[in-house]
Formats: structure tokens, sequence, C-alpha cells
């Protein structure tokens, strides 16, 4: 049983009491099977799976928590585009929508292996703004060079269909944890190569103040000239091998590589942040003040970052199959 269908037990109505032992064995085997894709050193830690359970389940509640936050499902319906304010502004004609339906390989994949009318999804797209000058209406006063900000939004994708609203959502949460274990990892990853260009700048220092009249010659006064960048080249050696001594805490057994995965699943806001954000813009995708009576497509999106990636909007939809395969 993969740990993705067993999000509901664990998470809704159970996070307090504890799981049956084949439902914990399978959490287990899913958690052994997503750390042996990302660093598999952790796991001769002893009692590994014991310790690593409920950092997973913090995790995986943060995460639960975030999905009643995502607008939808929008109906990505070619034939009614101009009925949905959101899907009339994420689009920008017709045809545009038309054509991120059909060149989507997920859903295309979705829909060629199965029977599905339909499939429910996740939209993420990046938003963009672009700032312009033009006129500005204010009852009889018009004014000229007024700054304006253009929203619109580009990069569409449509990421984990599936036949059924709850099955996506399910495959999405999967898919945040894994980038929660991803994002810790690679931290780790980012530490080593750190470590490594201490390393190498520890050696050409300690190369330096072993042979002082090689490197730190000078015209004026040559002997203290080379006393002043010993005792600076011993300083930055000094500091060095403070960061070094940091990072090797971090590093330097399996259990430190495991504490340091339990920390970012114990504290998943720091990698994965999601908010709403409330949009009106005009029938030209300008920004309009809330107060603003012009016409205009008003909606909600989510945006999520994870880790330092630039934030994504997201929505859930809902798509035909008609939309993209042809008849």
């Amino acid at each position: 049983m993969c740990l993705k269908n067993l999000w509901a037990s664990l998470v809704y109505g159970s996070a307090h009491r504890p799981l049956d032992q084949k439902r914990e064995t399978a959490v287990l085997n899913e958690i052994e099977r997503i750390v042996l894709e990302t660093d598999s050193r952790i796991l001769p830690v002893h009692r590994f799976r014991k310790k690593i359970l409920p950092s997973v389940r913090h995790a995986m509640g943060y995460i639960s928590g975030l999905v009643p936050q995502v607008p939808g499902p929008v109906d990505l319906d070619p034939g009614s585009w101009d009925e949905d304010p959101l899907v009339r502004a994420m689009f920008i004609s017709r045809e545009e929508l038309i054509g991120v339906l059909q060149s989507s390989k997920a859903l295309k994949k979705f829909f060629q292996g199965t029977n599905a009318s339909q499939a429910f999804g996740i939209l993420v797209a990046d938003r963009r703004e672009k700032i312009f000058f033009g006129t500005e209406k204010n009852g009889e006063i018009v004014r000229r060079d007024v700054p304006q900000k253009a929203v619109f939004f580009e990069n569409f994708e449509v990421i984990d269909p599936a036949a059924d609203w709850a099955e996506t959502r399910l495959q999405v949460q999967h898919r945040a944890l894994v980038n929660l274990f991803a994002q810790a990892f690679e931290k780790i990853t980012d530490l080593q190569l750190w470590q490594e260009e201490l390393e190498k700048q520890r050696e050409l220092l300690e190369f330096k103040v072993q042979q002082p009249e090689t490197d730190l010659e000078t015209d004026l006064n040559p002997s203290e000239a080379d006393d002043n960048q010993t005792q600076e080249s011993l300083e930055v050696l000094r500091d060095i091998n403070r960061k070094l001594e940091e990072i090797k805490a971090d590093l330097d057994t399996p259990e430190d590589r495991l504490e340091h995965l339990n920390a970012v699943l114990l504290n998943p806001e720091q990698n994965l942040r999601l908010e709403t954000v409330s949009l009106k813009l005009s029938w030209l995708g300008i920004r309009l003040d809330p107060s603003s009576t012009e016409p205009a497509n008003e909606f909600t999106v989510a945006e999520f970052e994870m880790g330092q990636a630039p934030k994504r909007s997201v929505v859930w939809v809902r798509v035909e199959r008609a939309s993209v395969l042809s008849v």
C-alpha cells in the first residue's frame, strides 16, 4: 500500500492514535523507499523507522492543512472559457487554453491509460506583473501617465491528474512530502559542497602561512607586512576550521543526517509555504483597487513556495477528456 493512499487514515481523525501494525508497516516501507531515492546513508541508524515516523506524521499534518486553502476545482472548459473569471483572467484566449490542455503530457498520459471521461488535477502557473504607464479616469477627470500594473500567467502545468478529486489531492500531498525529503538532503549536499570548498581554502592558506615569503612579499617593510599577512591568514584559518566543525556536526554520522532530516520534517513551514491571493483584474489584465467599480475578473488563487524556488500559483481543476484528446 502506497503512502499517498494512507493519508486520510493517518492525518484525518487518527493523528493522535497509534497505527495498527499493517498500516504502520506500509507507512514505514514507503518512508524507506523515499529515503533510498534521496540519501540511503541514514538507513543503518538504529531504530531508524521508529525515529522518523513522528516527524513524517507531523509534516503530513502540516501539508494536509494546506490543501483546503487551494481554490477549486475550476472547470478548464474551452467551450465556456469566458464564463469563469479565473479562467478568463489566467488564459488570454480560448485558443491558449486549448493549447495548454492538448499539450499537457500528464493529461494525455492519464486519458490514454484510462477510460475516464474527466480528470481532476492541480494547475500550476507563474504569475507575472509588469508596470506600464496608461490613462486613468476618475469621474470626469482623466489622468495620463499613471503607473499601472498588468498581471498575467504563463508556464502552465497540470500535475497529478486522477479520476477522483480526493485521489489527486492525495497525490499532490504525497509529492509535497517527497519534496520536503528532497529539500532536506539538498541542504546536506550544499553543506558537503561548502565543506569541500572550505577545505580547499584551508589547504591554500596553510601553504601560505608555512611559506609567507612566496606570496606575502612587499617592498615596504617586508618583515612587518609578512607578520600582518600571516596573522590575517591565521585568523581566516581559525574561522574556516570553526565552520568546518559546524558542518561536521551536521554530516559526520548517519545519526547526524537523520537528525537534520527530522528537523526539516518537524519545521515544514520553513521549506513549504502557501497563501491565498485575491485578485481583481480589468478585462485587459490591469490590477484594480478592490473598491473599483470597473468591470473586472475577481478570483482567488493560492501561491506556494518550495525552498528557495520562486512562488507559483495553484488551483484545483477539472478537465474533460474531449478537451485533451482529439475525437
